[in-house]
């Protein structure tokens, strides 16, 4: 599945909080569970505040892009990995991959 924002210039408000968590996803390229996703989208994203149940309410939002996997221990936590592709706005790619560049080696 694809999330196409390419036409859009202004993704900074809570209804893209999808895209980022996707995005976010879409870097790290393997399953990670949702306190590791907040702790990368508050330090790419200083201007919004997310913690780990919102990020996990806006996986369990959108079953068509995200999926999860429970762990076999109820102490570890659920996994949660991106299945599709983003494109997004030539300058928002570019800002994005400036802020996340010391945390993912990015194209």
């Amino acid at each position: 599945m694809k999330i196409d924002v390419s036409k859009k210039h202004n993704v900074q408000s809570k209804k893209y909080d999808y895209v980022r968590v996707a995005y976010i996803l879409n870097l790290v390229g393997d399953s990670i569970p949702a306190h590791q996703i907040n702790y990368y989208f508050n330090q790419i994203f200083p201007h919004t505040y997310s913690n780990s149940r919102r990020i996990s309410m806006i996986i369990r939002q959108h079953p068509d892009l995200f999926s999860k996997q429970h762990a076999s221990s109820s102490k570890i936590a659920t996994l949660y990995s991106f299945k599709g592709s983003i494109i997004l706005n030539k300058s928002t790619k570019h800002n994005w991959n400036k802020r996340s560049s010391s945390f993912f080696r990015t194209p």
